[in-house]
């Protein structure tokens, strides 16, 4: 049964108030999304939203706004499958009122997320966030971390979280969204090298006194894994880039599939014997046909978008979903008990 149908299945069958159990033999889905551009329709006098109003450039409305919010949640059952994802790092989203609307508006209130949300100092306000279900995850600690970049320009933060699993030690989440290559790729690598920095020396921090600390770090870098900020993560720290993904990419620029939304782990993620452990050692793209679109320009496929320049065409992102399972040998009980 493909995922599709999978999540066909599900949403038919599973009664409204219905919340997957965890079983004997536990898998847990972890993804990020960078969902482009999830706007409201309400003017914020302190960021440049004007595209995405009703007499904007792009002519938003409340109406597309909820087509939005119903692709995103459809997005994200898809790669939960009959489980929904226990945390969901999300990149692009306007606001904390966009992420109560997805969990009000949607099925995603049967299951209970909560949100660890912050305005950024971005000029265009979109915003890194997250979400998780309480009842797989217990989150101690979390921070928004400032990033200064060299020209002085406002950018997102990174956010971290420490968060505890049923029958496992604290990890450290870390979600990023850094800088984009808009104004050019050379122009831009500095501010991203700075993204780079900045992580590195929270995650020193974090080794400093937790020296096994098992470390998760995700998000849209607008930086490959062979570019100079990410080899910088992997020689600098004990991580490593398990984002060698058996799909083409996760964002398609000019013709080009590009991994620009990636997952790096703790070494000892690979290494240790623990309750749980990252399912084949490796990140996952979600990729269905439904995601997807025709490229008329250029061989293959790329991701079927909201916009095509000002066009809309009510698609989903120009991001595909990543994810990890994380696998458990164990019975795991809930965490409220």
């Amino acid at each position: 049964m493909t995922a599709f149908a999978r999540y066909i299945f599900w949403l038919f069958l599973v009664p409204l108030g219905a919340v997957a159990q965890p079983s004997a033999s536990q898998e847990m889905t972890w993804m990020f999304y960078n969902v482009e551009n999830l706007f409201d329709v309400q003017d914020d006098s302190l960021t440049r939203d004007e595209a995405f109003l009703p007499a904007g450039d792009r002519h938003w409305t409340y109406g597309r706004f909820l087509k939005k919010l119903n692709h995103t949640y459809k997005a994200i059952t898809g790669v939960g499958g009959w489980n929904p994802p226990a945390v969901i790092g999300l990149a692009e989203v306007e606001n904390r009122y966009v992420l109560e609307a997805l969990l009000r508006e949607t099925p995603l209130h049967r299951y209970g997320y909560q949100i660890i949300h912050q305005e950024s100092p971005d000029a265009r306000g979109i915003d890194v966030a997250l979400l998780f279900r309480p009842d797989l995850v217990d989150i101690q600690v979390q921070e928004f971390i400032t990033v200064e970049l060299p020209n002085g320009r406002k950018t997102r933060e990174i956010l971290y979280v420490q968060a505890a699993l049923p029958n496992q030690k604290v990890v450290h989440l870390y979600i990023n969204h850094w800088p984009s290559r808009y104004s050019g790729t050379k122009v831009s690598e500095e501010s991203r090298k700075q993204a780079a920095t900045t992580l590195a020396t929270h995650i020193k921090k974090i080794l400093v006194d937790e020296p096994d600390a098992q470390i998760l770090v995700t998000g849209d870098f607008n930086d490959a894994p062979e570019d100079a900020s990410m080899k910088y993560l992997v020689e600098a720290l004990p991580l490593e880039n398990i984002s060698n993904y058996q799909f083409e990419g996760t964002h398609k620029h000019q013709g080009e599939w590009g991994v620009l939304d990636q997952w790096l782990v703790s070494e000892n993620w690979l290494t240790l014997q623990s309750s749980w452990r990252i399912e084949s050692n490796r990140g996952q793209v979600y990729h269905p046909e439904w995601l997807l679109e025709s490229d008329e320009n250029n061989l293959g496929f790329k991701p079927y978008r909201t916009y095509v320049g000002f066009r809309y065409q009510g698609g989903f992102s120009d991001h595909l979903p990543i994810f990890i399972r994380l696998t458990s040998s164990s019975s795991v009980s809930s965490l409220k008990q």
